[in-house]
């Protein structure tokens, strides 16, 4: 019982790293412009402002969700 225990607890230390790595590569390779957000957004006067704000920050706000990491284009 102990070497289950233990085993598992191994196993899941050593593939945290993995999936994190894994996660942040899959980010980078997705990571939206400014543009896309807008298109997406569609032709609403606030989606310009969030637009022109994402240029400036890189950053979309949709009421109280930020989120970051836009590619300034």
């Amino acid at each position: 019982m102990a070497r289950l225990l233990f085993g598992t607890v191994l196993v899941a230390a050593l593939g945290v790293p993995f999936v994190a790595m894994f996660q942040n590569e899959a980010s980078a390779q997705e990571r939206a412009t400014c543009s896309q957000a807008r298109a997406h957004c569609g032709t609403q006067r606030v989606c310009q402002r969030r637009y022109e704000a994402c240029m400036e920050t890189g950053c979309w706000t949709v009421t109280v969700v930020r989120r970051c990491g836009y590619e300034k284009r």
